[in-house]
């Protein structure tokens, strides 16, 4: 009883903090970029075949999309999201180990994993936290490891035919840059049980996997959206070539090197060892990855989000080493694990309580917004734009969410009778909700009401809005200014004559690099034509 409870303790409970964590970010996501495009689409099965027909063959992760979002359940969405990285990892870690290998091991293994992905992931918050990035992405490379994961349990067993057949077509229908390897990977793999063994049975994943590909890539859909970019099609392959290296790889490599770093390192592992499978598959994983870099030649765009392939690669790659250096108890193996686990997962920690605060922040923005469309729907007052999220910076830039805005797609899933713009806003404008409120005196004169004071980033910066009398806008040439001195006596000025409307208010924002808690005092000055009319002091 004790040493199953262990178990379940070391296991179940890893599984389920790893869950949550995810499951956290998600809830305070939005909905947000493309998701209205897919929650308008529905589930209609002619939709999907026009949309096929005519934009994008992934048919299958769209479906995925509109199934998720026209649930209506924020539950549903972020369990789902939270299972397939989750499983999608477990599954990853399990392609490694053995009969040998000690629970303990396993879920050490599994958490590492977790902690690199989540580091080195090139666009996180793109891949995972967006539904509609996460079904092109994050669900499609769940549905090559579950492939990649049955192939290798079929190779040693010969078991689970059936769900190896059943994987291989969506295998095989994943993605563009991901999905040739797995065709290869497959017809070799196949020809390999056929020729050795005289199984016939194998060849039906094979068929699979190709058909998979082929209604992937053949979508008439898929020429109409060439057509989009007839200057990079009418280049020439060496253009092309020449293109992709000069610009495409360099960047690639930037947003990737952490992982790739890591998988390197990982091969220190077997110096001085006999090759093992292991080994091989490791080295494997890792050309993978690089060659599906490399056939994105042939596309005219390359968003950082379908470097997601390559990283899942490397990740696979990184998962073969770390299981190998548990299972044979490698020294040098887990020495260089545990450096690079403690590592990802310290900076998974700075990354975490970084992101969350970003992301509680997109939602008190989210409710702004809402608030100023539902005054068109409830108040009758046209609303034409809102304000852009406005991301407070963590610790990297692939954290941040899909920031592109459709007016007729939120429009049409408002019901409003005309397309919303977006505005930018260069300061966190949810310091109205989560800030201090500070009322100012002098209000009669100075035109200026109230003071609104929060973060802006969760380690550094410091929003301040000016709330500014409705009177005040009607006046022209006015300019702002804000004078900060902080603990230490520096003095921060910073200057703005653009004034917002948001949630009821006129606002006028500004952003510093230091601290709430650091600030001392504030001036703000009124002038107009560069002429000071107006100066009031607050002391913090």
């Amino acid at each position: 009883m004790t040493n199953y409870l262990n178990r379940f303790n070391l296991g179940y409970i890893s599984i389920l903090i790893v869950f949550s964590l995810i499951f956290l970010i998600e809830y305070y996501t939005p909905m947000h970029s493309d998701d209205y495009v897919y929650y308008i689409k529905g589930n209609s099965l002619s939709a999907h075949v026009s949309h096929y027909l005519s934009w994008s063959g992934r048919f299958v992760s769209d479906y995925f999309s509109t199934l998720v979002l026209t649930s209506n359940s924020n539950l549903l969405k972020n369990s789902i999201i939270s299972f397939v990285l989750t499983t999608m990892l477990f599954l990853i870690t399990k392609m490694s180990v053995n009969s040998d290998t000690s629970k303990k091991s396993f879920f050490l293994q599994f958490i590492f994993l977790f902690s690199i992905y989540w580091v080195t992931n090139p666009a996180l918050g793109q891949i995972v936290f967006w539904v509609v990035g996460a079904a092109n992405y994050l669900v499609t490379n769940f549905f090559i490891v579950i492939y990649l994961y049955l192939l290798f349990q079929y190779l040693e067993t010969k078991k689970n035919i059936t769900l190896l057949i059943i994987s291989s077509f969506f295998a095989g229908c994943s993605n563009e840059n991901t999905s040739w390897i797995i065709v290869a990977i497959s017809v070799i793999t196949s020809c390999y049980i056929f020729f050795k063994h005289n199984n016939k049975l194998i060849i039906f994943s094979s068929v699979f996997v190709i058909l998979g590909f082929i209604t992937l890539i053949s979508s008439p859909g898929n020429f109409h959206r060439a057509a989009l970019f007839t200057d990079f099609y009418s280049l020439s392959t060496i253009e092309k070539i020449t293109y992709f290296l000069s610009d495409k790889v360099a960047h690639s490599f930037t947003k990737t090197w952490g992982v790739l770093l890591a998988s390197l390192l990982l091969l220190t592992t077997y110096i001085g060892e006999k090759k093992s499978k292991s080994f091989y598959l490791s080295l494997l994983f890792i050309a993978l990855g690089i060659l599906s870099i490399f056939s994105m030649v042939a596309s005219p765009t390359f968003p950082t989000r379908s470097l997601s392939g390559a990283h899942l690669f490397y990740i696979i790659s990184c998962s073969f080493s770390i299981g190998y250096a548990f299972n044979m108890r490698n020294k040098k193996g887990i020495t260089t694990t545990f450096f690079i686990g403690t590592l990802t997962l310290c900076g998974f920690i700075f990354s975490y309580i970084q992101m969350i605060y970003s992301y509680n922040t997109i939602t008190n923005q989210e409710k702004i917004r809402i608030y100023e469309i539902n005054k068109e729907l409830i108040g009758g007052s046209e609303t034409k734009q809102i304000p852009e999220y406005y991301y407070p910076r963590s610790f990297r830039s692939g954290d941040e969410m899909d920031l592109y805005h459709n007016p007729d797609a939120i429009a049409e899933y408002f019901k409003v009778s005309h397309p919303i713009v977006a505005y930018k806003i260069n300061y966190n404008y949810a310091v109205i909700l989560s800030g201090k409120k500070l009322p100012l005196p002098n209000t009669e004169t100075t035109g200026v009401l109230n003071l609104f004071l929060g973060k802006d980033r969760f380690l550094k910066g410091t929003t301040i809005a000016l709330q500014i009398n409705d009177d005040e806008t009607l006046i022209p040439n006015k300019n702002y200014k804000i004078i900060i001195m902080d603990n230490e006596n520096k003095i921060h000025i910073e200057e703005s004559n653009k004034i917002d409307s948001i949630y009821g208010m006129n606002l006028v924002g500004f952003t510093v690099p230091i601290s709430p808690q650091s600030i001392k005092s504030i001036n703000y000055i009124v002038d107009i034509d560069n002429k000071k009319i107006i100066e009031q002091k607050i002391n913090l």
